[in-house]
């Protein structure tokens, strides 16, 4: 890997040739070299299909359908609404902050990056280190609980189907790691040819996401307008109601976070500087109508909540789809969307591996040239797809041993994501407060409301970490205990300590890499 020192400037017709081997244009050019950075991956996306793209890898109604369980029990009807509702607000200042700097700097290491551009220069080093490894644990455990997902969701197919069926604990997790091998080789040896088939599959997610709710709407039994915006409970041992609904909320954060998968995405997006912002809101937008109106649905369509909670396949989604369709076609449904998952599971796998790839190239992990190779023929990071592969088979491994364990690995997830989402914008607020001038050119830019609406989002960031922290059920004990926030301590601080026994001998973050090129 050249340094930005060892970058020389184009000719007008080697930037042409980079251009047609990479499909990069002069806006990507330029923005790769103010980060010191050669194009290595083909940009083989275009608005339209990273949209798609990003849409598909979020899996945002089909995550609503299948995660609605925590806010059920700590809040009930109006809980699961009224969260869902403030949950969107609370990510609007969050996804503008974030647009922005994906303007300044479409890079697929996307958060750590950005601490390490805007942070103090006295904590960037370690700041950004931290951050890396901070966001890889959030983005190997986000591959993890969607693979999960996917994986359990065949198990209930066949419970479904045969009440029989013991759904032990060892199935589920071939069923995952099935899941896990499909996912990489689709990734390793069609990574040119799932840019053209997103946008058609993602249309087809749309058309079955509409029939789903025509036929639920029309056909399931329904809950009174006072259970779904008043009937406040607490299912699962909190006391007072309040409380439990602040505790219930984080499968309702937990369905917005994601939408950065675009960033992590944006050295193979096209004229990025401009289009990754605007990608990232769209999806947020498009993703946030999917998740209120999925919502709501459930919600009306839920009169009676206990019996939904003790549904055979743990799922009330499937307890709607029971009630509001023949055996027969609530399989081939969940057959579908089991179809879509897998395809969400395809594209997120890949963002996953855009990170540990950026990462790695900037020496922050152990064997970082082996990660960060890039295929020469097939110009994609096939090491870290292996890696990913890998490290998400051996935390599929846990739920042999324990369900509440792999649980913990699912909301480990979104705990280490707001916390990746905090500390970035933190930064570029603290920049933007004390030397605003520093801050480069973009074609988004949040102008005068910056200020406010960075600092919202660090506030909400903030409140949203608290309540995501929480056990989910009370007594808490050992198998009900949220052991997310220890895990993500942990990795916090052994990360501290890998810097100083480690790190910082291999480790300066991005930053230098435009310093560099300032001084060329």
């Amino acid at each position: 890997m050249m340094t930005a020192k060892e970058v020389p400037h184009m000719t007008v017709q080697a930037l042409s040739n980079a251009q047609d081997l990479y499909k990069s244009t002069r806006a990507d050019h330029s923005a790769m070299n103010r980060m010191g950075r050669s194009q290595e991956l083909v940009r083989y996306y275009d608005f339209l299909s990273m949209l798609s793209f990003a849409a598909i890898a979020t899996s945002a109604w089909q995550l609503t359908l299948f995660q609605a369980t925590p806010a059920l029990e700590n809040g009930g009807l109006a809980g699961s609404t009224w969260s869902t509702i403030w949950a969107f607000f609370l990510f609007i200042p969050i996804y503008l902050s974030m647009a922005e700097m994906a303007s300044i700097a479409p890079i697929a290491g996307a958060q750590y990056h950005w601490v390490s551009e805007f942070a103090p220069d006295s904590w960037q080093r370690l700041l950004s280190y931290v951050e890396g490894w901070l966001s890889t644990l959030a983005w190997q455990a986000g591959n993890a609980s969607g693979m999960f997902l996917a994986g359990t969701l065949i198990q209930s197919i066949v419970l479904i189907n045969n009440e029989d069926y013991p759904s032990p604990n060892w199935q589920g997790t071939l069923f995952v790691m099935a899941v896990i091998v499909m996912a990489t080789l689709v990734n390793i040896y069609g990574s040119s040819i799932i840019p053209r088939l997103q946008t058609p599959f993602f249309a087809l997610s749309v058309v079955t996401y509409i029939a789903l709710m025509v036929v639920i709407w029309v056909r399931a039994p329904a809950a009174t307008s006072t259970q779904v915006w008043t009937e406040w409970k607490s299912l699962a041992g909190w006391s007072p109601v309040p409380l439990a609904v602040m505790i219930g909320q984080l499968s309702s954060m937990g369905n917005y976070t994601g939408v950065d998968t675009v960033a992590h995405m944006s050295e193979e997006v096209k004229d990025s500087p401009r289009k990754v912002p605007r990608i990232m809101l769209a999806v947020f937008g498009a993703n946030s109508l999917q998740i209120l109106f999925t919502t709501i649905t459930m919600s009306y369509h839920l009169p009676d909540v206990d019996a939904s909670l003790q549904d055979s396949t743990t799922y009330p989604a499937i307890y709607i789809m029971k009630a509001a369709m023949p055996l027969p076609w609530v399989t081939t449904m969940l057959t579908l969307i089991c179809f879509f998952l897998m395809l969400g599971n395809v594209s997120f796998l890949a963002a996953t591996t855009r990170d540990m790839f950026a990462f790695a190239r900037d020496q922050g992990l152990p064997f970082s040239v082996w990660i960060s190779k890039v295929d020469k023929d097939r110009k994609i990071p096939v090491n870290s797809y292996i890696l990913s592969g890998i490290l998400c088979t051996l935390l599929s491994l846990i739920y042999i041993g324990s369900s509440t364990a792999f649980y913990a690995i699912i909301s480990l997830g979104v705990i280490a994501t707001l916390q990746c989402y905090m500390i970035s914008i933190g930064c570029i607020l603290w920049r933007r407060i004390y030397f605003p001038e520093t801050i480069p050119e973009r074609s988004f830019a949040l102008g005068r409301w910056g200020v406010f609406t960075n600092a919202t989002a660090v506030l909400l960031c903030g409140w949203a970490l608290f309540w995501s922290a929480w056990p989910t059920e009370y007594p808490v004990t050992a198998a009900t205990f949220n052991w997310a926030s220890p895990i993500f301590a942990l990795t916090a601080i052994c990360s501290i300590v890998s810097y100083y026994y480690w790190g910082r001998k291999r480790y300066v973050g991005p930053v230098h890499l435009i310093e560099d090129r300032k001084l060329m």
